[in-house]
């Protein structure tokens, strides 16, 4: 009986962990409730323009930067962003990115909700950003032209 109690503790609480760490993670909205508004391929990445019906959230912008057919569930290839602050934040990342890009010896490492966006001093000939998801674990690299188009598409989003 005196081990009953602390196991059963530990269970209630790791299924209180999970659930919270699971809503806090993953929103999940069904497929039929997603309008396309508009859709790009830019140097690697798929993008998508939703209107969500039946939501809280009324826009939805994803950004795919590692489109595999089979990516470990707790890993993440996804940018999803959701109101006008997160996508300000990307494109002022993008922009900063951008203007140092050229700059064979500085380097910049910029974090949003979902990503992170690197750029580096070890691949001097390609001039490339790279888009991390926040365990580091998928990566994508964007060149210059990818970036300008990239920030040329987010900044046409009206949320």
């Amino acid at each position: 009986m005196k081990i009953l109690f602390p196991l059963s503790m530990f269970f209630v609480l790791l299924l209180i962990t999970t659930q919270s760490y699971a809503q806090a993670t993953l929103t999940f909205i069904p497929k039929e409730n997603l309008q396309p508004i508009s859709q790009a391929k830019i140097g690697g990445l798929i993008l998508s323009h939703f209107k969500i019906s039946d939501a809280k959230v009324q826009n939805l912008v994803q950004i795919i930067f590692k489109n595999e057919k089979y990516i470990y569930q707790q890993e993440s290839d996804t940018i999803d962003i959701v109101d006008t602050p997160q996508l300000n934040l990307l494109i002022k990342d993008l922009k900063e990115g951008l203007s140092i890009i050229e700059e064979d010896q500085k380097t910049a490492n910029f974090t949003g909700k979902d990503y992170i966006l690197v750029k580096n001093n070890i691949n001097l000939d390609n001039k490339l950003l790279f888009f991390y998801n926040k365990d580091y674990n998928i990566s994508q690299s964007i060149n210059k032209s990818s970036v300008l188009d990239l920030i040329n598409w987010l900044e046409a989003i009206k949320f």
